[in-house]
């Protein structure tokens, strides 16, 4: 049997409408982009913020209307699995998030967008915004040595801090009960032990805070030889989102203070 192609979508008018309505409640400001280059693909690099839904749709925008630049985005499985949901993510560029499909994208030309915190990393719980939660992930480094792209990072705010947690998951996961419904091998693995439990929110409109984005300068991969080489490259860039979170917060401290 042959192996269909991936076909990757970009549905330009469907990208500029789905973002039409962040763009106007968050006023979007753009910091780095003299760091952004269209004419070489990357893989594009990030924190990602809770729910991931109210910023992603931003960025795809923005590099694809502004910058010419079709990203395909590693969406979470549970994306592919929601009824006439799964066909919007496909028609602006999302594929599932495994490595069979982001290797035929890049094997296209085509810029990969990565959140490397996954799914777990917008089910955010009390006392974690803004927290990077890559686990053990490396396979996006791997795959990013295997076809020589760039890592180009950039970094988010604003996202993390439109909702209140009005009921936190991690109630529910101290519970004896919840933890034994969770030993069961089948409810354990399709509930991620608890990974894909959002938390609630105390209210469904979310805060009216201005969101920013900066792009930094692209990290090559070429001195990478060895995984503790992986590891330290890996810690780092870990560290430089983390450093440049920060920054973008002094930044917006002085940018409202205007």
């Amino acid at each position: 049997m042959t192996q269909k192609t991936l076909h990757i979508q970009h549905n330009s008018k469907l990208i500029r409408l789905i973002s039409m309505l962040q763009r106007y409640y968050f006023k979007p400001t753009f910091l780095g982009t003299e760091n952004i280059v269209a004419n070489k693909p990357a893989m594009y690099v990030a924190n990602h913020t809770i729910y991931g839904v109210l910023d992603s749709p931003i960025i795809i925008d923005y590099l694809y209307n502004q910058h010419n630049i079709a990203v395909v985005s590693m969406a979470d499985h549970m994306h592919f699995h929601v009824p006439v949901w799964k066909e919007v993510v496909k028609r602006v560029g999302g594929v599932d998030g495994v490595q069979e499909y982001a290797r035929e994208a890049m094997q296209q030309g085509y810029s990969i967008l990565v959140f490397p915190g996954g799914g777990r990393e917008v089910i955010k719980r009390k006392g974690e915004a803004y927290q990077l939660m890559w686990k053990q992930r490396y396979g996006f480094l791997k795959l990013a040595q295997e076809f020589n792209y760039d890592i180009a990072p950039f970094v988010a705010l604003g996202g993390d801090e439109v909702f209140d947690l009005g009921f936190d998951v991690n109630v529910l996961l101290k519970q004896k009960w919840f933890k034994k419904l969770l030993s069961n091998p089948k409810i354990g693995s399709f509930l991620r032990q608890g990974d894909v439990i959002p938390s609630i929110p105390s209210h469904i409109i979310p805060k009216r805070i201005p969101f920013y984005f900066n792009f930094l300068p692209r990290r090559s991969v070429e001195n990478i030889k060895t995984m503790d080489d992986m590891v330290i490259f890996r810690d780092e860039l870990q560290q430089l989102l983390y450093t440049e979170i920060e920054f973008l917060k002094q930044y917006r401290g002085q940018d409202l203070a205007k």
